[in-house]
């Protein structure tokens, strides 16, 4: 037969994988701290659908229409949460007047590519796809990736 040889000892590898000390070690958790707010918005031609999730539990689903005049409330109704981080993808062009003007409000933002989301999705089982299961798995995605970020 041949390949490869079994290994004895995984120790050699050890040495090359990179290691954080602070991983390591108990996180303390001060608990009179906020806990972050994660929105996820599916943005379509027509429609932005907003989910927000506290404390891992999302809210009901909102929608607006993608017009300036909607995009406008709804950046309105995301300054008002401070501490939010917002998760939509990048849909052709239909993303990018909502990504600027959450960016010139100071909210933070995170543009991810759809095929990141929907593979996030796969491995979540998330069969259904309609605008709410998408915007909550964005703010699930927001809510997994968003803390290694800062």
């Amino acid at each position: 037969m041949q390949g490869r040889e079994p290994v004895d000892s995984l120790l050699p590898l050890a040495l090359f994988l990179p290691t954080n000390m602070t991983t390591l070690q108990l996180n303390k958790i001060d608990p009179e701290a906020k806990l972050p707010l994660f929105a996820g918005i599916d943005v379509g031609a027509e429609e932005l659908v907003l989910v927000i999730r506290k404390s891992g539990k999302p809210f009901d689903p909102q929608a607006f229409a993608n017009t300036p005049a909607d995009r406008a409330r709804l950046v309105k109704k995301l300054v008002k949460l401070s501490g939010i981080i917002v998760c939509l993808e990048a849909t052709g062009i239909y993303h990018f007047d909502l990504a600027i003007a959450l960016h010139d409000a100071g909210v933070a933002l995170m543009v991810v590519n759809p095929k990141a989301s929907h593979n996030f999705a796969k491995v979540l089982m998330k069969n259904s796809k309609t605008d709410a299961v998408d915007a909550h798995t964005l703010a699930e995605y927001a809510a997994s990736t968003a803390p290694n970020l800062l």
